[in-house]
């Protein structure tokens, strides 16, 4: 069987942070794993000047062109706002040169920047997602949306992943259910000031609480550093900034619960990675969150912005830790049962398999 050459497209795994990175780094494990496809990471994107974001566009765009020969599909991974229009380029750039195209849609909040569009934008983005030959959303709620609004025919639902082996050394042996971790970007949208409000709550009537709750992630971080200190919280609220690798692994071990009660999402890669770890999940009805947690078997779920919810669920698992020792072995079965990375790959090695024979 001759070797699929595959373009991946999608930003810098080195200089990006959060989810989309992380599923390309982990989907180029292929390379290693299947003789029968080659991946090429073409980076479209960096964090950097607007200038240097424009030049590492252009070049990508002008090596698609002139490499048009050495590829034989492209996987493009795009969200909202300046990605999809970055993306876009790609995508018609690759339905000149009689390339399929796979877009891989990852974006928390594709269904506000799409009614948000003027109409002309919409049709647009209803145009650019039809003429690829298959689109990869992360959920039920999201191939609904795209269903419903965008394109019909070429939607597959294709989950997160989780190197289960690597994030088995997290799980703890004896949880006390005291420590928390809130892992995702540090700011409104993901909910991390209602946790600050939950938190004062149980402290005024828990005083003497053995809970200790940290947080983790880029954003905004020097203004949660203040809303700790104007609430008081220092003693029971860590902001650690930041952390990937060895250092989320060492955080991942030391908490028992995960945290992140966002106002969107897409199938945050934190929940999975810390479910594979054992851990109990505390968030909110949006995006694919409910397909991949069922609320009271796998942690517990809130409406966005409900702080006595979320004040009322963090109590739960400290009061009940039998209950959730029971919840943490769930959580480990299910991530290996649904989400184990080698079977998501393999499910997308047959859709490239598939396409390349059309």
């Amino acid at each position: 069987m001759p070797v699929i050459r595959i373009l991946v497209i999608g930003p810098s795994i080195e200089r990006t942070k959060g989810g989309m990175a992380t599923v390309i780094r982990d989907a180029l494990a292929l390379n290693q794993q299947r003789p029968e496809v080659e991946l090429t990471h073409l980076v479209s994107h960096v964090e950097g000047s607007v200038a240097e974001r424009i030049m590492v566009t252009a070049k990508s765009l002008w090596y698609t062109l002139r490499h048009r020969n050495k590829f034989d599909l492209a996987h493009i991974h795009v969200a909202s706002k300046g990605s999809f229009y970055r993306k876009s380029l790609f995508v018609h750039l690759c339905r000149l040169l009689g390339k399929p195209v796979v877009l891989h849609v990852h974006g928390a909040d594709f269904d506000s920047f799409y009614f948000a569009a003027a109409s002309m934008l919409r049709r647009y983005i209803r145009h650019t997602f039809r003429v690829a030959a298959q689109v990869f959303v992360l959920s039920v709620f999201w191939r609904n949306f795209f269903q419903q609004h965008i394109t019909k025919g070429n939607v597959q639902i294709v989950h997160n992943g989780v190197d289960v082996a690597a994030f088995s050394t997290c799980i703890s042996a004896v949880p006390d259910y005291n420590n928390f971790l809130f892992l995702g970007r540090l700011g409104k949208r993901k909910g991390v000031y209602d946790l600050l409000q939950a938190i004062e709550m149980i402290v005024a009537a828990m005083p003497t609480s053995p809970m200790h709750f940290w947080l983790a992630g880029d954003g905004e971080i020097n203004a949660v550093i203040e809303e700790v200190r104007r609430r008081n919280l220092g003693a029971f609220v860590t902001v650690v900034g930041w952390i990937d690798g060895q250092q989320k692994l060492q955080y991942l071990k030391q908490a028992d619960t995960m945290l992140l009660p966002s106002y969107d999402e897409g199938l945050p890669m934190s929940i999975l990675e810390a479910m594979a770890c054992g851990k109990v999940i505390i968030s909110t009805f949006v995006g694919g969150i409910p397909d991949l947690i069922i609320n009271g078997e796998h942690g517990f779920l809130i409406q966005p912005g409900d702080v006595n919810a979320l004040a009322k669920a963090i109590r739960n698992v400290h009061e009940q830790k039998e209950r959730m020792r029971v919840i943490s072995a769930k959580n480990i079965d299910r991530i290996r049962e649904h989400y184990d990375l080698n079977k998501i790959n393999l499910q997308i090695l047959e859709t490239y398999q598939r396409m390349t024979r059309k």
